[in-house]
Parts: structure tokens; sequence; C-alpha cells
């Protein structure tokens, strides 16, 4: 989508809503604000939304069953709804962040790409990956306390994880059953050695391309990782520019 986004803000005393100049029906991508409880059945107004950025309090989600183009969800709620009743059945791309919005299982079953971020007391993210079937790229963002990656062997069309900021990660082992192509991380496993966050990666059977310069901000383990490589014939697959997002997204 080429289109900016168009805002939709909400506060204690009023509103602002900036199309930029287009007609509701007009408008693909839009972020709706509510430092207030907003109701979104405002939303019924533009039935083209394909992309759709949900922050603070809301209610009346139900709306989001009548947006039949949406593809592209962001939740980052202060309270969170009942997602119990709601299939969004083109949706593919979902991106949560913070840990109060509400039980999403039900927006899991048909996404492609999921997104978790700044979720801080989080230790388990198993409970997101076992409805999300039809998952295939999974971005780990900011998540403090998680130690292990969940078994990923059952997630049988997932080919891209992107990790970052995984400080206290220590187990990759689960890599070795998996069905990834390209692995990228940055700012990870701060005490896993270079060696054994090397063999870890280059366990994955069928791996295609590594991004592993920024494990650290001061390289100091990279050197260590591109021997690694070197010694076992794999230097082929340290293809550092898959860590750019735009370019992980587009694999």
């Amino acid at each position: 989508m080429d289109q900016n986004f168009c805002t939709a803000v909400f506060w204690r005393g009023g509103e602002k809503i900036d199309l930029h100049g287009l007609e509701p029906e007009a408008v693909r991508c839009l972020s709706v604000t509510g430092e207030r409880k907003v109701n979104i059945s405002f939303l019924r107004a533009y039935p083209n939304l394909e992309e759709l950025t949900l922050m603070e309090k809301c209610e009346g989600v139900e709306v989001l069953c009548e947006l039949k183009q949406l593809r592209y969800l962001t939740l980052w709620l202060s309270a969170p709804v009942s997602w119990e009743q709601i299939h969004l059945s083109n949706l593919r791309v979902l991106h949560l962040r913070g840990e109060k919005n509400g039980d999403v299982t039900p927006l899991l079953a048909d996404i492609t790409v999921l997104h978790l971020e700044e979720m801080r007391k989080v230790e388990d993210i198993s409970p997101f990956l076992i409805p999300a079937v039809h998952l295939q790229k999974l971005y780990l963002q900011s998540l403090p306390a998680v130690q292990t990656l969940p078994n990923l062997e059952l997630l049988c069309d997932l080919y891209a994880i992107k990790l970052y900021e995984l400080h206290k990660l220590n187990d990759l082992s689960v890599l070795s059953h998996s069905n990834l192509y390209y692995f990228a991380a940055s700012l990870i496993a701060d005490k896993l050695s270079a060696g054994r966050l090397a063999e870890a990666v280059m366990a994955i059977p069928n791996l295609k391309g590594a991004a592993l310069e920024r494990v650290d901000r001061s390289g100091r383990r990279y050197g260590q990782i591109q021997k690694a490589f070197s010694d076992a014939g794999k230097s082929a697959l340290l293809c550092e520019e898959i860590s750019n997002l735009t370019t992980w997204l587009s694999l």
C-alpha cells in the first residue's frame, strides 16, 4: 500500500480526524488513538480499510467483521477487549504491542505474519503460535522475559524468523527441528557464546540465509561467528541484508 496513514485521535475534550483530503470510502490505512474509550463502530464508514492500527482504549470491535478488505492489524491497547466473536477471514498480518490486548486467539487462524512487541512479562509465546497454523513469518521484539523459543516444528509453513532485543534468550536448540529458511537476529542471547550461537543457527536443516552481525552492539561475537561459518564451509549463508525489516518482509 502506497497510501499514507490517515489518523483519528480522540481525547477527553474532543477529536481530530485527518484523512488527508480523502473521503472515508477511499481510506486504505487508518490509525485510531483513544485517550478516552472510543467506540470504533464509526469504522463502518471506512469499508475499504486494508490496514488498521488501534491504540489505547476501544470498544465495539465487532465492527471489524464488516471490514472485508482488512489485511493488516496493529493492536496496542491499554484496556483489553473481547475478540471471542471476531473472525477476520482476510487478516494476514497481526502486530501486537504490549500485554493488554485481550485474548487474541480468534484473530490468529489465518495470519501469515505475526509481530510480538514490548511484552515485558511474557515468558512463553506458545499460546500465540499454536492457533496460527498458517504462520510464515515471526518477528519477536523486545521480549525481555523470554529465555527459550517454543517448539517450531509444528509450524510447517514458518520459514522466516526475526529476533530483536531478546537479551535473556539462552536456548536456540529448537532451531534444529524447524522448517526455517531465514534467520535474522539483533541484540539477543547475551550470555550465549558465539560458538554455540553459530552452531544453533547452522543446525537449521534448510537454512538459506542468516543475519547475525548485530547480535551485539559492539560486534564482539560476530568475528567468531564468521569463523565458525567459514570453518563449516557455510560462509555463503551469512546474508546480513535480510536483517533490514523491509527486506525481511519481502522474503
